[in-house]
């Protein structure tokens, strides 16, 4: 799987995300429950058309993923732009998620918003675990949470160890390193505890 390398490397997406504000989530209850857990990433993120179930106006079940997708893309272009992004390009490698595993923990409805967080919680292997939350931005009642696994591509599609200047740069957004796992087993599912 080769692909063309950017010669460039350029960053010239604005703010790409789909119904995830670009300025920082009002205060609420969410936010306040989102930074109780730990998260430091947080955003506001609005249903779009395409989350209703039209048959029973709550969001399908495909709504909290795409937010999820979106959420973990504000989360690049809010604190790993342009330097992560220019670098994933220069060299013609991607990011891909290689296991999402989602919990849902109560119906969201169309007409609310809520609030995504997102952090990158252990380095295992060559893989990034992230964990995310999406709740609802009045109550703060939780929605769904995600346990994502991604993996850096280079050009041929071979998995490649992520870089120093990526986890830099994850360590500040996080408020320092990422733990490493030394776990030899894979953990039962759902984000890592250790």
């Amino acid at each position: 799987m080769s692909r063309p390398v950017d010669p460039a490397g350029t960053w010239d997406v604005d703010w790409p995300p789909v119904g995830v504000h670009r300025e920082p989530a009002p205060a609420s209850a969410g936010v306040d429950a989102l930074v109780v857990e730990g998260f430091r990433a947080i955003f506001a993120v609005d249903p779009i058309d395409g989350d209703r179930d039209v048959f029973l106006d709550h969001l399908n079940n495909g709504a909290a993923v795409r937010m999820f997708n979106e959420v973990r893309v504000a989360y690049t272009a809010r604190h790993l732009a342009p330097d992560w992004p220019r670098h994933v390009r220069r060299m013609g490698g991607m990011v891909v998620v290689r296991e999402l595993h989602v919990r849902y923990d109560r119906e969201g409805m169309i007409h609310e918003r809520f609030v995504g967080g997102m952090r990158i919680v252990q380095r295992r292997g060559r893989a990034a675990v992230v964990d995310q939350a999406l709740v609802e931005a009045e109550s703060g009642a939780s929605v769904a949470r995600a346990w994502v696994v991604m993996l850096h591509l280079d050009a041929t599609g071979a998995v490649i160890d992520f870089p120093d200047l990526y986890w830099d740069l994850v360590a500040g957004v996080e408020g320092g390193p990422v733990p490493v796992s030394q776990a030899a087993t894979r953990v039962p599912w759902g984000p890592p505890v250790d």
